[in-house]
């Protein structure tokens, strides 16, 4: 059997792969477009208060009162690679219950810090202006395990720990 190009098939075709061809490279123009919609519009993350969350990263903390806490996943993905994990920062203040900030005086080793600690904007407003800031590194290794940044500043009179972490980790389920 002998196959017999039928006239004028190549040049169809050519036309046809090349049409493709510039249609994906419209529609590809027009995702990246799409990519940076929004993005001058940064939103402040959500503040929360549930409790549970905190507890399940932050066992440390103790039996505590109340806490108000915000997330934020962090940057977006400048490189244009393929999603990958992203950094989550959470801030947050927790009231300590009597108990724990005994505790807490008792076990760690606490110096002066200075200045207020930074956290998130939406937590800024929940910080209190005029505290006796108290942070230790004892603490901080203890809670963080060497895994993950963080922060923990405490005020002892008013029984307050603010705290600051980037990508913490789920100690309890």
């Amino acid at each position: 059997m002998v196959l017999r190009s039928v006239p004028g098939a190549r040049r169809r075709r050519t036309r046809l792969l090349r049409g493709v061809a510039s249609g994906g490279l419209a529609l590809a123009g027009v995702l990246v477009a799409g990519c940076g919609a929004g993005a001058g519009a940064a939103s402040e993350p959500e503040v929360r208060r549930d409790e549970k969350v905190i507890r399940q990263y932050f066992p440390e903390f103790g039996d505590f009162e109340e806490v108000v806490w915000a997330g934020e996943t962090l940057g977006d993905d400048s490189r244009g690679s393929v999603p990958g994990p992203s950094d989550v920062r959470v801030s947050g203040v927790v009231r300590l219950a009597e108990s724990d900030a005994r505790r807490l005086r008792g076990a760690y080793e606490w110096r002066p810090a200075p200045g207020s600690p930074d956290v998130l904007p939406g937590i800024r407003p929940h910080v209190p202006g005029e505290a006796d800031w108290l942070t230790s590194e004892g603490f901080t290794a203890t809670v963080t395990g060497g895994r993950y940044p963080g922060d923990f500043h405490l005020d002892l009179q008013r029984k307050t720990l603010v705290f600051d972490a980037m990508n913490p980790t789920k100690k309890n389920p």
